[in-house]
């Protein structure tokens, strides 16, 4: 499997193509496609859907995509990584710790094909950052803008707010109260003053003695198990993408070493089979 490499933090490409001369294949960074017109098929992993004009796929690191052309495609690709949404000597805000915070977003968003938006307010906008990037981009060809990365900064919050709608849909809550819970520990899941079970209490009106109780009944998991499978994930998704060592996002995260991390991977994402074998004909014969 090729995996495609970038020695860029971010760049922009717009391509309007016939047909889809690559191979299936991998790469070590983000990257946000825009489908300006067209129609065909996308594919990540073991799935694929019919796209057409207006959809925006997020495809992240490491996942097997292509895409089968039906009829003449303009694509928009934005490629970033974390390193793009650090301070240096060019700019003025430092957005590290924001981005580290958008890979746990990401890293629970389900990796489906598909357009990643179904509101058409946020879509509008996301189309309006996307054309604007692509322009000042092409234009400047200096992707340290402080225009280009404020829009960056406002378009991944967007998306983050609908990956944020969708957790909230795909995790089985039978109240607003529970749903509201789940998404502030997603928000605080490394301030553990904030997790601490009276400090949950006093946020969410709950008796302290009650608040393990009422988000196993609500989620049917405990709560402890809830925090350290999260966490477990962001550091696995860090692990794929961020370019630390296992020590380094072990130490960065709060796990005891990189021992007790790997420990807690195996249990919570055990090897793949198919990828264990170098199975990755899914994605191929499925176009």
């Amino acid at each position: 499997m090729l995996i495609e490499n970038t020695i860029h933090p971010f760049s922009v490409s717009a391509e309007e193509l016939a047909a889809w001369s690559r191979r299936p294949h991998k790469h070590n960074f983000f990257e946000l496609v825009y489908i300006e017109k067209g129609t065909g098929r996308q594919c990540i992993n073991d799935h694929n859907i019919g796209y057409g004009e207006g959809n925006i796929f997020l495809l992240p690191p490491f996942d097997c995509h292509s895409f089968q052309i039906h009829t003449p495609t303009r694509f928009i690709f934005i490629q970033f990584n974390a390193l793009f949404f650090q301070k240096d000597t060019h700019q003025l805000m430092d957005y590290t710790n924001w981005f580290n915070h958008l890979h746990y977003i990401i890293s629970t968003y389900n990796r489906l094909p598909g357009d990643i938006i179904h509101s058409a307010q946020d879509k509008a906008l996301l189309i309006n950052l996307i054309k604007g990037i692509e322009h000042d981009y092409r234009t400047n060809q200096d992707p340290a803008c402080t225009i280009i990365r404020a829009n960056m900064f406002a378009l991944l919050n967007i998306l983050m707010r609908n990956f944020e709608n969708a957790f909230r849909e795909n995790n089985p809550v039978t109240d607003k109260a529970a749903g509201d819970m789940l998404q502030y520990i997603q928000y605080n899941l490394f301030d553990n003053e904030k997790l601490r079970v009276d400090a949950l209490a006093s946020k969410f009106n709950l008796s302290a003695n009650y608040v393990s109780e009422y988000f196993k009944k609500k989620t049917g998991e405990s709560l402890k198990e809830f925090i350290l499978k999260s966490r477990v994930n962001v550091a696995y998704s860090r692990i794929q993408h961020s370019g630390k060592s296992m020590k380094e996002i072990a130490w960065d995260l709060g796990f005891t070493d990189a021992s007790h991390l790997s420990k807690m991977i195996k249990k919570y994402f055990p090897p793949d089979p198919q990828q264990a074998t170098g199975n990755t004909t899914s994605c191929i014969s499925s176009l």
